[in-house]
Formats: structure tokens, sequence, C-alpha cells
């Protein structure tokens, strides 16, 4: 159904709406979090703001409002008409008083009470009703979230509903659409934005051990405080049995990815449905599904065992991030790893006898890695253990000594393996304020294979990874090395992600690659009519070489290799620069 509008000059605009005052309940957490998902997707899309969108409307493809509001009479009349003229909405944790365009309704808060006010979905699972549907068949368990806007159905289709927080039934839609003559209005009841930080970043501040496993499997209560202390998902509705393991559950599912997905998929839906072309600048060179990434921590900095486990890498042609702990290997094997193509990494220590959590102790470690580097300073940490304390003061250590990209969300326990951390993609964290800090997170999913968990475990983890587009990232010890299995593991997962296609990488050039993707700019847009082509214009401050731009089509059949978050893809291949280069859909 085509889009019957003026010139569409932006295939997406995405409008935060404004916050409710201090102490005011609130359906939606870090709402401006939205631009940091639109732009690690590489889509094209304009900022809206709430003032200037009824004159605006005529010119967007699809609408993406975030959060709940009073519209004015102006407003509402106009967003409703467009709508129906063909327009596509997609509102997130609200409905702004136009409950007829959506066909749900907002349930008021359950009691009048101080501090209250509109009411709250809380803490849930999205459960889905129709697993057919383009938006939601990348699900395979019911997707944790944290509040949003609670609703009634009235006259929409409701595609997912919610279990509350302990996976009871519930009757609220969660996922809905409503088709109003020429247009559609897509209600996602959940707060997207929150929901991925929270799975991301944890519940809040680490300072007390968190709760154990009920199996025994991850006893995290060590009276050590590391990163898993503050995981927010669940150790029995988040994990799946492992196959292959019996008695072993592991969180096999990216479940903040796949909150991201639902609401990308939500945008190439309507858009398709509508006519809308959507250019996006793909996550990897040459449109690779996926990649990989190895990273090595020195603990016990064993020359022998180092020189082992370096052997075993050039053989298998493979570049690791060596995360180095103080006092550090000898400098010239350092130098050699190093000019072998190898990354130079810090391994921040405050786990070993006598040394403390402390921005004074990053330092000097920092220092002391700086020299032992010959002057090179690092672009990637992890920190020993996982250590972790605070908030996001780690994050701000990293800022200050120039330190890009961390590993430090992860698992220490063999039953927090996987994505605990709910993602298999770097993302810029946020502080309490919403702010975003400018160190890419890269969590740490399992350690050694035969010795953390066995090594068929890397297969739970492949099939996730290439189907969400992700980064395997995979930790290993020199220490353990020298030990047949675990040198064999290793050799027999860098055939194995080769084989499916996947480069390995170092964390620095993964820094590098996702830094210089998002200096990239679309210009111009002009949708295709009447068969026509689309065309827009896409310029990068910081050389890509060999990226992929791809133009979003309808629903992918199973089993396509072409498919991209579940949509057709054509790809086009090109170096980027400062010069603008002009992309065309192939009709």
């Amino acid at each position: 159904m085509n889009n019957s509008h003026n010139d569409i000059l932006s295939p997406v605009g995405v409008c935060v709406l404004p916050r409710p005052n201090k102490n005011g309940s609130r359906t939606v957490s870090y709402p401006d979090y939205i631009y940091e998902i639109l732009d690690a997707a590489g889509l094209f899309y304009t900022r809206e703001s709430l003032e200037t969108l009824p004159e605006r409307l005529g010119n967007i493809g699809v609408l993406v409002t975030v959060g709940e509001a009073s519209l004015t009479d102006d407003t509402a009349a106009a967003l409703t008409q467009w709508v129906h003229d063909g327009g596509a909405w997609i509102s997130v944790a609200g409905v702004c008083g136009l409950g007829a365009l959506l066909g749900v309704e907002a349930e008021a808060a359950a009691f009048t009470s101080f501090g209250g006010g509109m009411g709250t979905l809380g803490e849930g699972y999205l459960k889905v009703n129709n697993s057919d549907h383009p938006v939601l068949n990348h699900l395979e368990i019911p997707l944790h979230y944290f509040n949003g806007a609670p609703l009634r159905a009235t006259d929409a289709l409701v595609l997912a509903h919610s279990l509350n927080a302990h996976g009871q039934e519930t009757e609220r839609p969660v996922l809905s659409e409503k088709i109003n003559e020429n247009g559609i209005a897509i209600c996602i009841a959940v707060d997207i934005t929150g929901s991925v930080v929270a799975i991301q970043q944890g519940r809040g501040a680490v300072s007390r051990d968190g709760f154990p496993a009920p199996d025994g499997t991850a006893p995290v209560c060590d009276e050590v405080l590391k990163s898993g202390d503050g995981g927010a998902l669940d150790w029995l509705l988040d994990r799946q049995p492992v196959p292959g393991l019996p008695g072993l559950n592991a969180f096999l599912q990216p479940i903040a990815d796949q909150w991201r997905e639902l609401l990308l998929r939500a945008i190439f839906y309507s858009a398709h449905r509508q006519g809308v072309d959507i250019p996006v600048l793909w996550l990897y060179p040459n449109n690779l599904p996926a990649i990989a990434h190895i990273s090595l921590d020195t603990d016990g900095n064993d020359p022998d065992q180092a020189e082992l486990l370096f052997d075993t890498l050039e053989r298998q042609n493979v570049k690791a991030t060596w995360c180095t702990i103080m006092p550090g290997l000898p400098q010239p094997f350092m130098l050699k790893i190093h000019e072998a193509g190898h990354e130079l990494a810090m391994h921040y220590d405050a786990m070993t006898d006598g040394l403390h959590w402390g921005a004074d102790q990053f330092s000097l470690q920092w220092r002391g890695l700086v020299d032992l580097f010959d002057g090179r300073q690092p672009v990637t940490n992890k920190n020993h253990y996982l250590r972790w304390e605070g908030d996001v003061e780690l994050w701000r250590w990293c800022e200050a000594h120039q330190i890009e990209l961390d590993q430090s969300k992860g698992a220490s326990k063999t039953g927090e393996a996987g994505f605990n951390f709910g993602t298999c993609r770097p993302y810029y964290p946020v502080d309490f304020q919403g702010n975003l800090i400018n160190v890419l997170e890269l969590p740490t999913f399992t350690q050694d294979l035969e010795i953390f968990v066995p090594k068929v475990f890397a297969d739970a983890l492949i099939k996730p990874v290439m189907k969400h587009h992700g980064i395997l990232h995979l930790l290993f010890h020199p220490a353990h090395t020298h030990k047949p299995a675990t040198n064999l593991a290793l050799v027999e997962v860098t055939d194995k992600g080769r084989s499916l296609g996947l480069e390995w990488w170092t964390a620095a050039a993964i820094n590098a690659w996702e830094r210089a993707r998002r200096t990239a700019k679309w210009s111009e847009y002009k949708s295709g009519k009447d068969g026509a082509a689309a065309n827009v214009h896409i310029s990068a401050e910081s050389a890509l070489e060999n990226a992929a731009v791809l133009w979003m089509k309808g629903p992918a059949s199973p089993g396509s290799t072409g498919a991209r978050w579940g949509f057709e893809a054509s790809a086009e291949i090109m170096n980027l620069s400062s010069d603008p280069a002009t992309v065309s859909t192939m009709k």
C-alpha cells in the first residue's frame, strides 16, 4: 500500500516526547537511548520535535514516538489524519491520547497515591501470540522487559501479550497493530530503551554480592564484587538448557539485542507495508552476517605458556587481543606479538592481594603497561575476574585514559555463561542522567573451552550470534592452553568460525570499524515513486572500505541467506569517504 503524502524526505522520523517532571511516574526511562539503538543499527532517521511535528509529517515515511505525552488538539488531529492517509506510526510506551488510532486504552494506576500518576507496566515478559509475524518471528522465548505502558486492547490486533515478572499470564497487550484506512498504527507497550539499558548495564550499582543460581552452577555470592553481581536477567526464565550438556543452563538468547531487533523489525514491517524505502549502513564490511573475536588474559604471565598460545594462533592465522595483567610478559615478547598484528591491551587488576578498586590503582597499572608496551597506549581493557564496583566509574576511568573499548561485563561463573548482559554487539553505555559514555562495551560470554565450559558450548553461542548478527567473543588464558584439550578446542572453534564465514578480529579492529561506521552521514533522501528508484547520499568522516549499504525490502523467506534482521536486503558494497556517494534502489 503506497504512502500518498508529499515527497518523503526522511524514511524514519523519531520524536522523543517530553519527560514527566522529576518524582513523577513514567512509562519510559532513558528515552534518548532510542538514538543509540538506531545509530548502532546504521539506520537513516531524523530527529523530530513535537512542536514542529504537524508540518513535518508529510515528509516522514515512518514515525516513531517514545514515551507518553498529552498532544495538542492540532497535533493529535494532524497525526490522526496522516495515519489515515497512509502514514505509519509506531508508538513506544505510550498512547498519547490516541487510543482510538492505536486500538488500545491506557490503564490508570490501581490506586490514587502520593507520587503516583499514570499507570506503569512494571517488570514482565513479552509472550508472542503470532509467531509467524515478521516483527516477532526471531523470538524463541518470552522476552524480559522492565516497565512500559499498561494497556487494554479495544479493536487492535494483539500480536503479543504480557506475562508478569513471575511468568504468569496477564491480558495486557504489549505489541499490537491497527489498520486505519490507508495507514497503520503499531503500539509497543514496553519501555524498550529502559529495558535495553537495564539488561546491558545491570539493575544498578554493584555494592554487594549477587544472589546465586538455584542450581549451584553460578555461586556469585563469593565475597568478590564483579559485574555479574548486578545482572538484571532471571536465573529461571532467561536461561535455557545447553544442548549436549545435561544439567547446564545458560543465557543463550541475547535479550537486549532482541528488543533492539524487535523495534527495527517494526520499522521495516511498517515501511514495507506503506511502500517506504529504508537504507541501512550494515554492521560489518562486505555484508558479513557476523564476526568473531578472541581475547586473552595473561594471568600468571608465564612466558612459555604465552609462546605456546602465540604459536597456535599464528598457525590458525588468528590475531587476538592480549589483555595484559601487571607486571606483564617480557617486553621483547610483547613487542613481538604486536609486530605480528596482535593487540596489546590492559587487564586491570583489583583482585590480587594488595591491589584495590580505585582510579589511582587503575592509572598506576595503565602507566606501567604503557611503559611495557614501549609507549603504546592500550585501546582495550578487561578487568581481572571481571571485577566491578559501583555504576559507571570504570567506564569513566577508561575515558580518562583513552581506552575506547571495555570487556568487563560478563560471566565469571559457568552458570552465567552466554549473554548474561543480553547482547553480543558493542554498545555505548549511559550514566544515570542518560548521557552516553564514550567507551564501547563488548561483553565477555564465556572463558576457556574445556576448563570453564565444555567445548560444545561454543556451538550454543555461534547459532544466536549468527542469527542476530553479533560478535562471537571467546576468552582464553595462556595459563590453560598447554593443556591438550583446551588447545584443541581453540583450534577447532577458530576453524569452525572461519568455515561459517566469520572473520577473526582484534578488539582494536572492532573498535576502529564501529567508531568509523558511526561517523557516516545520510543526506538528500528521495523516495521512489511510480516504480522509480529511491536515492540517498551517504558519506563518512572516517574512511570505510567495503562498506555495505542495504535497502531493506520485505519479510525474508525461511533460510534466506540475504536476510538481515528478518527482512530481505539488497546490498551495494562501496568505499565511503567524506565525499557523498549516491545509492539507489534497484527496482
